[in-house]
């Protein structure tokens, strides 16, 4: 934690904990566009542009920051990234370059040890502007924390002076990091009631109270609202050509490019094989142009065909890769947002209709067969209670787009010409995302997008899906968007477009792809949620790794620093995931432990220690434990599609393998076998969470943590409700015999129902106490009587 300034870096304190600091980069030779790009800024390309080179080939930026420790790279062009040459961290290039600033700078040299009556009183933090330590998520309610250095003392208490009267309260301790320990109280009052606060700081026989106080009223601070229904939510993640064919009339094969035939691949094979039509004599690249040009002719009409199945798996939404026409599988090329693509729908329908369309007029618009289909499965989920969002790339579009053609073929007399990031016009050049000349970005400016049409076209869009009857009743659209790649376009833009999303629609749900912490996007201001990838890179520390694993109180540690790091009410909506069309199939990671997350798994890249084969029965069953975990934690549940039958593989393209079904079979690979057991406990964990609402809402209370016996237990709870739910985690390879008395936060264990997992459970007569047996890596799940 000690993060000396590097020479890089010039650093001048204004005061008040923040600090000017100039980033100064001196690359081998000019470079296009570059920046910094950090956790300071969500890692955008754009925020901080630098000047130069000056005489000395030097490129710089100033920002202004508060203190804190902080990750970064220097950016060029599109695609870009590299760590700061005079400030190369332990990992070496390639990894990012850190620094800190202000008490952060010289924290690795205070030693801390909790009882030893020492306060480090300068670590002291609270600061009721930001969500993490003042968060009003209801009415009457809010949630007021602080911190201090990490395991230097044994506690804090509010002091709370209201209607005349002052109270002091013990604050519970609500998880922590590698520098901070953060303890909460929970208030509940009157919203236009006045009140005042301080802290008491304890340590063995030393006490400090913080020099001042703050006020507050409930009604003076806003709550971050985001949709009842995500909080009840069952995820399931779809890339329609891979989940199932329902309509071979839909399948290609169609002429695409001018470098190969596309032919429906068989659904059935082995997924390292080549096919004849694979194959030519132009040396090109098996993953180039093997693996990522397979289509296999899933469509909307498979999907329609298997909603039943997700119903009675227990999914209540479903999340949609791209779905707008384009020509590869994964659809993130788009070529016509206006349009569902015809490989889904109905051949043709889209080279029909778009030739008397006008993208700027919306009036010109029809729905065409394709549109139809895709609307009629969004009724038909909708009739099973099933809610549908689809992802929005708003970034860039396919080479192929008709704009981007126009601008290729026109140049600056294009009517299109101030869409897209052109670099030169003679020779033509333009930005293609992470610098794929396929998926040509739009411009950009500091408020979003730099064309105006560009951004109208993407609202008109959003209004199309979202309603697309035009009666003001959103009933017959989509009920939100996951948004693509949304750090690469400034954040006015979203501002502005989620505030259309939500006048079309106040219950649409809005989630990005978002890799690092993201609290700039859950402040109420954009998303309500993100895809948590922090908690996968929590969660495998604990259950998957092996040399490296973390113990269940550090494992308890970091999941209540990261229940904290949004606000209460996004806390609860995260789409809680461990894999996704991004990273390698979640079995696949457990069956190579101790890889950082979505790091080190892709074949074509060189990862030669990778394990890619089918994983053993082990790692299932800790998949199987996984699971309990994610069915009864805070936030909403969320599978790949696949998961549920046993489907494995490394990062893309492995983890895009075609749906296995049982009346597809046999397949060509025999290591493809659907796993009845495996879905029949997805199934049942999914029913548990969507039967009883404390898992869905309720509070989240520690129980157990023992780190020599590796296992992990908490509460579900609520204050109203007459019964709470224990999950009991057993992560080690021994059965393991769990006490639970009143120090694990009930009073009386002798109400009890088993409701999930195989466990020998027995109450105390007098009910202080519950003894439960838990298997080798299992979990239970048990229903006890309100005892707190």
């Amino acid at each position: 934690m000690d993060f000396p300034t590097p020479p890089s870096l010039t650093v001048w304190d204004i005061g008040n904990e923040e600090y000017l600091v100039t980033f100064s980069w001196t690359p081998a030779g000019p470079v296009e566009r570059p920046g910094v790009a950090g956790s300071f800024n969500g890692w955008s390309r754009q925020d901080l542009p630098m000047e130069g080179p000056g005489a000395d080939g030097a490129y710089n930026v100033t920002a202004r920051l508060s203190a804190g420790e902080f990750e970064y790279k220097f950016v060029e062009g599109s695609d870009g990234w590299h760590t700061d040459p005079a400030n190369v961290p332990s990992g070496g290039m390639g990894q990012n370059s850190k620094f800190a600033l202000g008490f952060y700078a010289f924290i690795g040299d205070i030693e801390t040890s909790a009882g030893d009556g020492e306060i480090e009183t300068r670590a002291f933090r609270h600061d009721p502007a930001q969500h993490l330590y003042f968060d009003r998520f209801a009415e009457d309610k809010a949630v007021i924390r602080a911190s201090v250095l990490r395991d230097d003392v044994e506690g804090i208490a509010i002091e709370l002076s209201q209607d005349g009267e002052t109270v002091t309260a013990p604050m519970a301790f609500a998880g922590g990091d590698a520098v901070f320990d953060y303890y909460e109280h929970t208030y509940r009052g009157r919203p236009a009631q006045g009140a005042e606060y301080a802290f008491v700081v304890t340590d063995a026989d030393r006490e400090w109270k913080t020099e001042r106080s703050w006020e507050f009223r409930l009604e003076d601070r806003g709550i971050v609202e985001t949709p009842e229904w995500a909080r009840h939510a069952i995820w399931y993640q779809i890339m329609v050509d891979r989940f199932r064919n329902g309509d071979t009339s839909n399948d290609p094969p169609h002429h695409t490019d001018n470098r190969t035939s596309r032919v429906t691949h068989p659904w059935n094979s082995s997924w390292y094989d080549e096919k004849p039509w694979e194959r030519d004599d132009t040396g090109r690249n098996f993953w180039r142009w093997s693996m990522y040009d397979r289509l296999y002719g899933g469509d909307f009409q498979g999907v329609i065909d298997k909603l039943d199945y997700l119903k009675e798996l227990g999914v209540t939404a479903i999340y949609f890769n791209p779905v707008f026409q384009a020509s590869n599988s994964h659809k993130y090329n788009a070529r016509n947002y206006v349009h569902a693509d015809d490989m889904y729908g109905v051949p043709g329908e889209h080279d029909r209709v778009s030739p008397q369309e006008d993208y700027n007029d919306p009036a010109t618009w029809v729905f065409d067969e394709s549109d139809r289909k895709l609307l009629d499965l969004v009724g038909e989920a909708h009739a099973r209670g099933i809610r549908v969002i689809l992802d929005g790339v708003w970034n860039h579009v396919g080479d192929d787009h008709p704009a981007f053609l126009d601008v290729e073929r026109n140049g600056r007399d294009s009517p299109y010409a101030d869409w897209f990031d052109i670099e030169s016009w003679d020779p033509f050049e333009y930005v293609g995302w992470a610098g794929f000349d396929g998926l040509p970005e739009f411009a950009k400016s500091e408020s979003g997008l730099a064309s105006q049409e560009v951004f109208d076209h993407i609202a008109n869009v959003t209004r199309r899906w979202m309603d697309p009857n035009g009666d003001g009743d959103p009933s017959d659209g989509i009920d939100g968007w996951r948004l693509d790649v949304p750090t690469e376009i400034p954040m006015p833009f979203w501002e502005e477009w989620c505030a259309l999303v939500r006048s079309i629609n106040p219950d649409a749900y809005i989630t990005g792809e978002i890799w690092s912490p993201g609290e700039d996007w859950l402040d109420g201001r954009t998303f309500d949620a993100v895809m948590n990838y922090q908690l996968p890179k929590i969660a495998l520390r604990w259950f998957a790794n092996d040399a490296d694993r973390i113990t269940a109180t550090e494992f308890d540690r970091l999941l209540g620093r990261l229940r904290i790091r949004y606000p209460r009410n996004s806390t609860y909506v995260l789409q809680n995931l461990f894999d996704s069309h991004d990273t390698d199939r979640w079995v696949s990671r457990i069956a190579n432990p101790d890889l950082e997350y979505d790091a080190g798994n892709r074949l074509q890249d060189g990862s030669p220690d990778y394990f890619d084969e089918r994983p053993s029965e082990t790692d299932y069953k800790r998949l199987k434990l996984m699971a309990v975990f994610q069915a009864t934690y805070v936030g909403a549940p969320m599978i790949w599609y696949g998961t549920e039958v046993g489907m494995f593989g490394a990062d893309d393209p492995m983890c895009r393998m075609p749906m296995w079904w049982e009346d597809l079979g046999p397949y060509d690979d025999p290591e493809y076998i659907v796993m009845d057991d495996l879905r029949e406990h997805f199934r049942g964990l999914f029913r548990l969470r969507n039967a009883n609402e404390l898992l869905r809402t309720g509070e989240f209370r520690t129980a157990v943590v023992l780190d020599d016996q590796d296992v992990y237990g908490y509460w579900r709870t609520s204050d109203g409700s007459a019964e709470s739910v224990l999950v009991l985690l057993n992560n080690g390879p021994r059965i393991r015999n769990v006490v639970l008395n009143a120090a694990a936060g009930h009073s009386d264990y002798r109400d009890f129902t088993r409701l999930f997992g195989d466990a020998k459970i027995e109450a105390a007569p007098d009910g202080a106490s519950m003894s439960v047996e838990l298997p080798p890596v299992a979990g239970v799940v048990i229903r006890v009587g309100k005892g707190f």
